[in-house]
């Protein structure tokens, strides 16, 4: 399978680097020289250094032998016409990155818009994850599955933790509930775990269980849950905004802190529910003047990540019970855990993610990704057409790096043994490391797109 990405920022670099671990073939385009310079020594793939936006770069491309054309630029219209002259080429599927909210609020999101057959907005898919977390309670990174009532849940193994400096076996059978540790980060090593495997303090572990379960190991380790009936925002970027359409007619009570006076009595005006308050977060006072120690929740979405994550660390400190923030940095990320930030969100990886869900598309009902890209959760239907049904997992010899977490059939969750048959339209979900989803790929599918 061929993939064309135009512009290698964040995301369509980060797109291209996972698109390569899984043995994808990938052209590059990038009009920066320097850029273009550190692509070819650091990316096993094409890289074309021209302008995006001429018939003679996509011909250099190949693209009439391409399968997906992804336009990842920082400019909305340039990415709009990259899609419109890829169209063309009528074999190639066509991407394209947004931010603009005009465009995000038009019905296009996940569907063709001008010359796009799907359309991504990162602010857009962040602020849809961080009102999912909201609503489960923001008591840690939770991740939802559309087939079921299945969850993932991490979390950083502490010092008093039930988990610590035991097996997975005995863990389970302490707890006497059905779940299963699906993946496990230690120190920079991704680890698909085993019923041996001992769990040890540091560790970054992925639980996936129904959501009574993940509240039944959560009350186990000591966390409270309670639904957010107050929440503070602070950001009134594209996530922010985004954030205060999804929830305005939710029922929690909104405040939100503006530094800029303008933008406050623009968000004040269109929002009449959300009490906006024109100050600074960075002023601890404001803390105390406007009572905002008894909020349930803060969400820091600013532009600046060391922003997001010093007010979130502040806020707990002086009473807020949970705290969310947005951050890019994939070191950001792991520091946030470890510092006791309980949910934090990356707009590019929420991107990256909603993309590379497109790509494989066909049975796909939710893909996530992890550790930048080096491990993934994909849930998709068994296709009647698929090899694997009426196989036990054990029949299927699963490569190493990859386990079946669960199934869903009529209504039931099911955490799977070995012994476990699929049959087809189940829903189940698969953990695995990028180097195994070709062969899982293989496995799953039968002339179906994975």
């Amino acid at each position: 399978m061929k993939f064309i990405i135009a512009g290698a920022g964040s995301v369509g670099y980060s797109i291209a680097k996972h698109l390569i671990k899984e043995g994808k073939d990938v052209v590059l385009i990038e009009k920066d020289s320097i850029r273009s310079k550190f692509l070819e020594s650091d990316l096993d793939c094409i890289v074309l250094n021209k302008e995006i936006n001429s018939i003679q770069t996509f011909k250099e491309a190949d693209i009439q032998e391409g399968d997906f054309f992804i336009a990842a630029t920082e400019s909305d219209e340039i990415n709009l016409i990259a899609c419109s002259i890829a169209s063309h080429w009528k074999n190639i599927k066509k991407v394209a990155r947004i931010r603009n909210l005009d465009y995000s609020n038009a019905e296009s999101l996940g569907k063709p818009f001008l010359g796009a057959d799907y359309v991504i907005s990162p602010e857009v898919e962040a602020a849809k994850q961080i009102a999912d977390i909201i609503a489960k309670g923001a008591v840690s990174d939770i991740l939802s599955f559309e087939g079921s009532d299945i969850t993932m849940i991490s979390g950083i193994v502490e010092k008093k933790s039930v988990f610590r400096n035991k097996s997975l076996s005995k863990i389970k059978k302490e707890l006497n509930r059905q779940f299963i540790v699906a993946l496990l980060k230690r120190d920079d090593k991704e680890i698909i775990p085993s019923g041996n495997t001992q769990i040890k303090e540091g560790d970054n572990i992925f639980i996936v269980a129904d959501s009574a379960t993940q509240e039944y190991i959560l009350t186990r380790a000591g966390e409270k849950i309670s639904k957010v009936k107050t929440a503070l925002i602070i950001g009134s970027n594209r996530i922010g905004r985004n954030l205060l359409r999804i929830l305005e007619n939710k029922p929690i009570k909104i405040t939100m802190i503006i530094n800029n006076y303008e933008e406050a009595k623009e968000i004040a005006e269109m929002y009449p529910k959300v009490m906006v308050i024109n100050g600074d977060v960075r002023d601890e006072s404001i803390f105390e003047e406007e009572k905002l120690k008894e909020m349930d929740v803060i969400i820091n979405v600013t532009d600046n990540q060391e922003l997001n994550l010093l007010s979130a660390l502040y806020a707990k400190s002086v009473g807020i019970k949970r705290a969310v923030a947005t951050v890019s940095k994939s070191s950001y990320i792991s520091i946030a855990g470890k510092l006791g930030i309980d949910a934090t969100v990356s707009p590019k990886r929420s991107a990256i993610d909603a993309i590379l869900k497109y790509i494989r598309k066909g049975l796909v009902k939710t893909f996530y990704s992890f550790f930048e890209g080096d491990a993934e959760a994909i849930e998709f239907v068994i296709p009647e057409s698929c090899s694997a049904k009426g196989k036990s997992l054990k029949e299927l010899k699963m490569p190493k790096d990859s386990i079946v977490v669960s199934v869903s059939r009529n209504s039931e969750v099911i955490i799977p043994d070995g012994e476990f048959r699929l049959l087809a339209g189940d829903t189940i979900i698969v953990v695995l490391k990028s180097n195994v989803v070709s062969k899982v790929e293989s496995i799953f599918s039968d002339n179906n797109e994975f």
